[in-house]
């Protein structure tokens, strides 16, 4: 039985059980680089690389000891994010399997930000 037929209209929540259940096939990524975007606008927020992805997004997002993301759009007044909808605006993008272990992914991440510009990135 769906959500749906709980009478309940389609929901935030709805939705990220439903994108959830559209990806139980792939398969456990460790290492990558990665963008977060915001959904919106298309724009690349920022580029990083990464040993275990998911930690390396916890620690982006993790609201117990501050989320990155949030204290990013927080700090900077020319975006319109609000930093309380972080969450639902900005989504992430990865590419994994780089040959070359960490270097093979400074590579990568180092000619994404180049060519990206993202926001939050060190210059």
């Amino acid at each position: 039985m769906g959500l749906d037929e709980f009478g309940a209209g389609r929901t935030a929540v709805q939705e990220r059980v439903e994108e959830f259940k559209s990806k139980w096939r792939e398969r456990h990524v460790r290492s990558a680089v990665y963008g977060i975007y915001d959904r919106r606008s298309g724009e690349c927020l920022y580029i990083g690389e990464a040993k275990w992805l998911i930690s390396r997004l916890n620690d982006h997002y993790n609201t117990r000891s501050g989320s990155q993301v949030k204290a990013f759009v927080e700090a900077d007044d020319g975006i319109d994010i609000d930093a309380s909808t972080v969450w639902e605006r900005t989504d992430v993008k990865y590419v994994s399997g780089i040959d070359g272990g960490k270097q093979g992914r400074r590579r990568v991440e180092a000619a994404l930000i180049r060519e990206l510009e993202p926001r939050y990135n060190s210059r």
